[in-house]
């Protein structure tokens, strides 16, 4: 390990490490997993608490908290290890629990959320389409398709077809899908920072910035500022994937609808 001074400034050091000395010192943790539960903050002992359960592991594991809602977990057994990390959608508090594998390049301060597990509902569709390859082919419009729940699989349930799916956070999400004549709308469990007008996550509707603010309001600010306000139709959001609506044929309005209720 070396030791600068950036243009020779005491109060500027510099470190670096060569890389067998780096790789050394990764080793320990390369088998670790990184976790956070996205949209809400948790204690570390709450998940000291409620992880073991949830994961049902068959060794122990060892937790640590990092900051900015992160935490390292790694685990006596890789077979837990394992089934955690591709047994998800994993949900605490109805919250996803988001869980990647950790990289040197792994800086709390530093990582953003871009994507997560989901599950996803298609509300009232047909008992014909209960078939997986159809269920994966139009959960592939919705993002990257993971597996049909066995619910679904198995028809025990027939109010709506259940499909997880990894979803990207920093794009709109789609509400609504078109079959055979009929709309067919969108939910989304547990996802409840999710706003019902331009289908983006990380706020609801009333904090919304694309929400245009109706006329008759933009006329009464003009005036009282003593500005003139100029003629011609209010532009539509270019984004339209969210307005609320009810299915139809011939006029269908989409919606994105969060489900915090679960089943």
């Amino acid at each position: 390990m070396t030791l600068e001074f950036e243009g020779g400034d005491r109060l500027l050091p510099k470190f670096s490490i060569t890389a067998p000395t780096f790789k050394q010192l990764c080793e320990p943790w390369e088998q670790c997993l990184v976790i956070k539960l996205l949209g809400r903050d948790v204690g570390f002992l709450t998940l000291w608490d409620r992880l073991p359960t949830l994961w049902k592991v068959q060794g122990g594991l060892e937790l640590l908290d990092v900051s900015h809602g992160y935490f390292m977990v790694k685990f006596d057994l890789e077979a837990d290890r394992e089934r955690v990390m591709h047994g998800g959608p994993w949900m605490l508090f109805d919250h996803y629990l988001i869980v990647r594998p950790w990289s040197p390049e792994f800086v709390a301060s530093a990582t953003k959320v871009d994507s997560t597990l989901v599950r996803i509902r298609f509300l009232g569709l047909g008992v014909m389409f209960y078939d997986e390859s159809v269920l994966l082919t139009i959960a592939s419009a919705i993002g990257k398709p993971v597996k049909v729940d066995l619910n679904t699989l198995n028809m025990t349930r027939g109010r709506f077809a259940r499909v997880c799916v990894e979803i990207n956070l920093n794009e709109p999400f789609i509400g609504r899908f078109f079959l055979n004549g009929v709309w067919y709308n969108v939910e989304y469990e547990g996802l409840h920072l999710l706003c019902s007008s331009c289908g983006c996550y990380g706020h609801v509707l009333r904090n919304c910035l694309k929400v245009t603010r109706p006329e008759s309001t933009a006329h009464e600010v003009g005036e009282k500022a003593g500005v003139e306000q100029p003629s011609g139709d209010t532009p539509q959001s270019a984004n339209s994937a969210a307005q609320p609506g009810k299915q139809s044929i011939s006029q269908v309005s989409e919606t994105i609808t969060p489900d915090p209720h679960g089943d």
